[in-house]
């Protein structure tokens, strides 16, 4: 096999972050911030409930409780930023840096949400308990994942632009950005609701917490990382800027492919439609446990809760049955 040359490795490597520029870190990506304001919308519901009631402090006089709501709104308007048309292509290392605070903005909310999905599992289910025990405990260590995760990723890049990106992780950007809005989506919503369901299923969803750190440590790393480097080499030349659409986005373009049969949309509809029930309820005063619930309300929780599990579960078997036909299908094929 023949040595790589020094030219050969800068091409590969040039190669690589322009389709990083085009796929993963292209500006049209700022949409997918609408799974950021899904997880954070329940986060602020929690914290909300959380200061309110054990704290007892007005959530909106708690810096904690003011970021996520800050984290929230930036990434409703980023979610817009592609509509602005061709002035984000012109001014690319301003919409990178959007892009950059997009992705760093879902990472703290997916780490959030498994802090406080660990810390739930080890008081048995009582959140406003096991946070203030447990959190100063578990926080270090999901910073610690974080830092190492970093680390790792500088390191595993330094090594990478030594001996220069390969073709197929090249091309395997292309398709990591259309599956972005396709399985992967999906599967990562299935992810965070299986295991919020996991809360009333014992223990195990402590396992599912620390694995989901972890998982979530490698892989927004490598991604807020590799931006990050694209970042500065769109300072350095316009070469790795990213290529401008012959077409004009549109509000609609956005929109394009919604529609209700797709469970990758149903399902976090659903689940900001029972977060919002939720909070009618908890204003009404119906969430204080010393006051008698009308049995009709009773149900339609209990109602609401049984069709959302039966719609993931239903779309999870539609899904597997799917990948099995097409794996005979190509199967037969190949015969």
């Amino acid at each position: 096999m023949q040595e790589k040359t020094v030219e050969d490795i800068q091409n590969a490597n040039k190669l690589y972050f322009k389709s990083l520029a085009n796929s993963r870190a292209s500006a049209s990506m700022m949409v997918i911030s609408w799974t950021g304001v899904f997880i954070l919308a329940l986060e602020i519901f929690a914290f909300y409930y959380y200061f309110d009631t054990v704290a007892i402090i007005n959530p909106f006089m708690n810096w904690f409780f003011d970021l996520l709501l800050i984290s929230c709104f930036y990434l409703i308007i980023a979610f817009f930023i592609p509509l602005v048309g061709l002035f984000v292509y012109k001014k690319q290392i301003l919409s990178t840096i959007f892009l950059l605070l997009v992705y760093m903005v879902i990472y703290f909310s997916l780490q959030l949400m498994m802090l406080l999905i660990i810390v739930t599992s080890i008081s048995t289910k009582e959140f406003t308990i096991g946070f203030s025990l447990y959190s100063p405990i578990i926080i270090p260590f999901l910073l610690m994942f974080t830092v190492c995760g970093f680390i790792y990723q500088y390191f595993w890049l330094k090594r990478q632009l030594k001996k220069g990106f390969s073709v197929n992780r090249t091309m395997g950007n292309y398709f990591a950005k259309s599956s972005a809005y396709s399985k992967n989506s999906f599967l990562l919503i299935f992810f965070i609701v299986s295991m919020l369901g996991g809360l009333l299923s014992g223990k195990l969803i402590l396992i599912f917490g620390i694995l989901g750190a972890l998982l979530f440590s490698y892989a927004f790393s490598q991604l807020i990382t590799e931006v990050a480097y694209l970042l500065y080499l769109k300072t350095q030349s316009k070469e790795y800027w990213e290529d401008v659409p012959t077409k004009k986005e549109t509000f609609r373009d956005l929109f394009k492919g919604f529609s209700l049969k797709k469970a990758k949309i149903r399902i976090p509809l659903e689940m900001v439609a029972f977060a919002i029930l939720l909070g009618i309820i908890n204003y009404s005063g119906y969430s204080d446990e010393s006051i008698k619930r009308p049995i009709w309300l009773v149900w339609s929780v209990k109602l609401f809760i049984y069709a959302i599990e039966l719609d993931i579960l239903g779309s999870f078997i539609l899904y597997v049955i799917k990948k099995v036909n097409i794996r005979f299908k190509k199967g037969k094929k190949k015969q």
